[in-house]
């Protein structure tokens, strides 16, 4: 089970609740992420995939110029958002 605040102890970065994906500026990306993760570097991202494979929980990599298939209403998972 992923545990929060074992995530933020664990990064840098910044970590967003029950987030509204059009705030962040991603060309066609819209809908509400469970949990938004923003690294804030190669390290970080390293700690974010170690502890989300660790408990299993669902999540994908995004990043602002990359081209991504997202639902339009609400992503049950982790999305993590690289430059």
């Amino acid at each position: 089970m992923l545990r929060l605040e074992e995530l933020r102890d664990a990064i840098k970065g910044e970590i967003f609740v029950q987030e509204d994906m059009a705030k962040h500026d991603i060309r066609k990306v819209t809908g509400v992420a469970d949990i938004l993760v923003k690294p804030t570097g190669k390290k970080d991202l390293e700690k974010v995939l170690k502890l989300l494979r660790k408990s299993q929980f669902p999540y994908v990599v995004i990043n602002k110029k990359g081209k991504v298939i997202f639902p339009d209403d609400h992503y049950r998972g982790v999305v993590i958002l690289t430059d």
